[in-house]
């Protein structure tokens, strides 16, 4: 039976010192989506703005009534503007009836529910809540939001909402919103929905369409003329996303007159959105760079296999095989093992980065590996030496030096630590 070495720290959250570090604090999926997309009200005076509400069937509590299965609760919406103040607050109840058990526990099934408010344009923060009725936990998301003004311009753009699935039920369409922002999982292409708001009836309009990884790397670059009919259009565009690897992406979305070369300035928005695989922790933003962070774990023919891959496709796929033998339990939709592990990743590079990354570091090297230590000596400013400090684990019987040599804070391990890396990979098998 494989142990699992990542020992997680119980103790509390005291203060930003290593061995005080909660674990998965920050880094969990939420439990619950939001999404919040402005558009023309037709009124000069104010902005429509659609919140879509997300909640996953396993979030709430189901109770049995007769032959089904019942789930209740209650959502509260509250705008305040930029002085904090609350200016408008929305409050409702949602009722979620499934037949069997089994679809209370589903990893795909949600609750999608939507509520639309008229409000002045400018910059709200929205803070969502969602109680469970029945077992009175409260789970609370907040995002800044930008209502955009669009009775000011001859040419404005509505926010572009990422599209989950169109229903088309003879003359009548509607559209599915994909509110988590992740596209990973649908069938290699995604659709976006968005408005143009032009001051002329008719309109040559040229629609430009850019996609740029977190890197500044161009992937897409594609026009598309349109002609209006009329003061308000309705857009719904189709990507591929076949060879996007796993990461977060930003779509460009300009919109010019074709009509009037006096309108210069185009309609601009922007659109993040990430492609996430299965249960894959939602720090992980760049496929490569989680592959190179594997390295203090993996074997040397898995790590030379998975980072030689001839193709993004396979290379997911060997990452995914190389976690999924190691969760510890598979029978949940949870790798709480590689969730932890790419949570210390990035409290090291939180915490540790100095002329490099900090999984790169060697504290960040310890921490990734083992852990926080039991217990943290710290010599800063020890007349007759350098700069150090010593990690003790008491559950490898062992503590861990860490030299500053240099007097920049640049610690370097001074104890030798190979045969507990061994013993971690000998562990794994």
């Amino acid at each position: 039976m494989r142990t699992l070495f990542l020992f997680i720290c119980c103790s509390s959250l005291l203060s930003a010192q290593v061995e005080a570090r909660k674990p998965l604090a920050a880094f969990d999926l939420p439990e619950f989506f939001v999404d919040a997309l402005s558009f023309s009200s037709g009124d000069s005076l104010s902005s429509r703005v659609d919140v879509y509400i997300q909640v996953p069937y396993d979030a709430v509590q189901f109770v049995k009534k007769n032959d089904r299965y019942t789930a209740r609760y209650e959502v509260t919406l509250n705008f305040l503007n930029e002085e904090n103040t609350s200016v408008m607050e929305k409050v409702w109840t949602e009722e979620v009836n499934v037949p069997l058990f089994d679809y209370t526990e589903s990893k795909r099934a949600f609750s999608l529910t939507q509520r639309s408010v008229n409000i002045t344009p400018g910059i709200y923060t929205l803070r969502s809540q969602v109680r469970d009725n029945e077992s009175k936990k409260a789970f609370h998301v907040i995002k800044k939001i930008i209502v955009g003004n669009y009775s000011t311009k001859a040419l404005s753009v509505s926010d572009v909402m990422l599209v989950n699935r169109i229903n088309n039920e003879g003359d009548r369409r509607s559209i599915a919103p994909n509110i988590s922002g992740n596209i990973g999982e649908n069938n290699n292409s995604f659709s976006i929905f968005f408005e143009i708001y032009s001051s002329k009836v008719t309109d040559s309009l040229e629609m430009h369409f850019t996609i740029n990884d977190m890197k500044g790397r161009e992937l897409l670059n594609k026009f598309q003329n349109y002609r209006s009919r009329g003061y308000r259009s309705q857009i719904i565009t189709r990507f591929d996303s076949s060879k996007y690897s796993t990461g977060a992406y930003q779509l460009n979305v300009e919109v010019r007159s074709l009509s009037d070369p006096a309108d210069e300035i185009p309609a601009m928005k922007q659109r993040s959105f990430f492609v996430r695989w299965g249960n894959m922790p939602i720090s992980i933003s760049d496929l490569d760079l989680a592959i190179k962070q594997m390295r203090y774990i993996a074997k040397e023919q898995e790590y030379d296999k998975i980072e030689s891959a001839i193709s993004d496709e396979v290379k997911r796929t060997l990452f995914d095989e190389f976690w999924r033998k190691r969760d510890p339990d598979p029978a949940t939709k949870r790798n709480e093992y590689m969730e932890e592990y790419y949570s210390r990743v990035e409290y090291a590079n939180k915490n540790f980065s100095h002329y490099q990354a900090g999984w790169k570091t060697d504290m960040g090297m310890v921490f990734i590996l083992f852990g926080s230590p039991n217990n943290v000596e710290r010599h800063p400013f020890d007349i007759d030496s350098k700069p150090y400090e010593i990690w003790s684990y008491y559950d490898y019987n062992r503590s861990v030096i860490f030299v500053d040599e240099s007097g920049f804070g640049d610690y370097q391990l001074l104890t030798p630590i190979w045969d507990m890396l061994q013993r971690l990979k000998t562990n794994q098998q």
